[in-house]
């Protein structure tokens, strides 16, 4: 039998694999890759599109809830490379740091204008 994880060839009545010791019954998925520096490069984005969108006329709300969207998606972003262990850790978590600022600042600008207006 096949191994589904290793490829190795075990004789049919094994359980486990001889090289991998996986379970042969049990499909093999392999683990998900994420790329930090996208998640941190997007929470840039993310935050200079609500910060832009705040000052101008008429898009307040837009920028309001881009600002919202853009907390959390900078929380997360500061914390993969920590959880992945990335290799440039420090310029993604600068990166998302400055998108969370960003969009900290337009979330709080459009909640400005949309209640002041």
């Amino acid at each position: 039998m096949k191994c589904p994880k290793c490829g190795h060839d075990n004789p049919s009545d094994t359980l486990f694999c001889e090289e991998c010791d996986w379970r042969l019954d049990v499909p093999y998925r392999p683990p998900k890759k994420r790329n930090p520096l996208a998640f941190a490069l997007v929470s840039l984005v993310v935050g200079a599109a609500a910060l832009a969108l705040a000052f101008l006329d008429g898009t307040e709300i837009v920028g309001l809830v881009l600002g919202a969207i853009g907390v959390l998606l900078g929380s997360y972003s500061i914390n993969v490379p920590r959880l992945l262990n990335s290799e440039n850790k420090t310029l993604c978590v600068s990166l998302a740091g400055i998108g969370l600022i960003l969009s900290m600042i337009g979330f709080i600008l459009g909640l400005i204008a949309v209640v002041g207006a």
